[in-house]
């Protein structure tokens, strides 16, 4: 057990035993939001001098170039495919323009809307770093067996279920 695991749970015994039952729930919560905080701040990422979200936004822009045979995307449909606002978009993007890995072009028809598209150095990187997470995850999974994982992924969907399901009441 990792000692904050082990100092919430002698917390919870102590607390128990004084009859303090909604504490259970307490440290659950506790524990598997310090779960998701651990996964959430290893970097998969490769050494290429991009953020996991700058990752993600060159894979849009790619994805968008090989599904609609365009050589671009919108910051407007990015900014959407991030789930962040365009303004934060435009900042990223300001930075990723800086290093050369995408270019900007204003769109002839309307001039309020800019295509972003990927350099060859950002497509690049964006293949270095696809190769290099695809290699991270498959050493993940067979040092966790195929069985874990499939009840891993199953949990994990029936804890989204149970979430979402609260959320909508």
């Amino acid at each position: 057990m990792v000692q904050f695991e082990r100092l919430l749970y002698v917390n919870f015994c102590k607390r128990i035993t004084n009859g303090d039952e909604n504490m259970k729930e307490t440290i659950i919560f506790t524990r598997m939001m310090h779960a998701f905080h651990r996964i959430r701040k290893v970097n998969i990422v490769p050494n290429t001098g991009i953020s996991k979200m700058e990752f993600l936004a060159l894979q849009i822009i790619d994805k968008s170039k090989q599904e609609k045979n365009v050589s671009g995307i919108y910051v407007s449909e990015l900014a959407k495919g991030l789930g962040i606002a365009s303004s934060q978009t435009s900042r990223m993007l300001k930075g990723l323009e800086e290093r050369k890995l995408i270019a900007r072009i204003v769109d002839g028809k309307d001039r309020r809307n800019t295509c972003v598209f990927l350099t060859e150095k950002g497509r690049e990187i964006c293949k270095e770093t696809q190769t290099y997470m695809k290699s991270y995850m498959c050493r993940v999974l067979k040092s966790m067996g195929e069985e874990q994982i499939e009840e891993l992924i199953k949990l994990c969907n029936e804890l989204a279920d149970a979430m979402e399901k609260e959320a909508n009441k």
